[in-house]
């Protein structure tokens, strides 16, 4: 792992973000021991108070646990451990990743409904462009998956539902990760597909439609993990 020095500025939030981007990026797998405090004091280049600060919002967040004489490991998690937790899909077992399915089609089918109800041409606008960036990085699926995400986060804010947005905001690791997961497994070909139809659905205000094509996609990420 690359730790870079920390500026000055909330200190201790900057170390928490840096070690919580290892864990999410698998740098530390599940059941690795991290650095002790004295370790990462002297490679981030502060107190050993600040870093032990970061690691208890770890601990909090359900990242890392603390074995007590023998130091602080990375946990092996499960979707509902926490949800402001970054995931990465190594974290997720297959019960996980139905579960993440499961949630998605209950939301996500409604929310193309709703959103082919209620979008501007401004947001169908925005979702096209979205798509084009999907196609144009399908080369690469880490960003294909960003973008994957970036669409579905973008229907979910056609709807005007404020709880559904925030909610989209609030799983946005767990779901980016599922959708990485998703791809390496099934490809971009189906993913290309589907969201054209829903685009299509949406831009005629097709609620029916809208629901139906969503339903099917998510349905084909089911039999991956079935």
């Amino acid at each position: 792992m690359t730790l870079k020095p920390i500026n000055k500025v909330n200190v201790s939030e900057q170390v928490f973000l840096q070690l919580r981007k290892a864990i999410a990026e698998g740098e530390w797998k599940p059941g690795d021991k991290i650095p002790s405090e004295n370790e990462l004091a002297v490679s981030f280049g502060v107190s050993r108070m600040t870093v032990r600060q970061s690691l208890q919002k770890l601990i909090a967040l359900g990242l890392i646990e603390t074995r007590l004489g023998d130091g602080s490991y990375i946990r092996v998690l499960v979707a509902g451990d926490s949800l402001n937790a970054l995931m990465p899909t190594m974290y997720l077992n297959k019960g996980s990743l139905l579960n993440v399915i499961e949630f998605r089609e209950m939301i996500e089918t409604e929310s193309a409904g709703l959103a082919a109800k209620r979008s501007t041409k401004e947001q169908l606008m925005e979702l096209k462009d979205i798509y084009k960036k999907m196609i144009s990085n399908k080369s690469n699926i880490k960003k294909f998956a960003m973008d994957d995400l970036a669409f579905h986060c973008k229907i979910g804010e056609m709807t005007e539902n404020e709880l559904i947005i925030k909610t989209y905001a609030l799983l946005d690791d767990v779901l980016e990760a599922a959708m990485y997961d998703g791809i390496i497994k099934m490809g971009t070909e189906y993913a290309e597909q589907y969201h054209q139809f829903i685009i299509d659905s949406i831009e005629e205000h097709d609620e029916l439609k809208a629901r139906e094509y969503m339903k099917k996609h998510l349905e084909k990420n089911r039999e991956y993990y079935n």
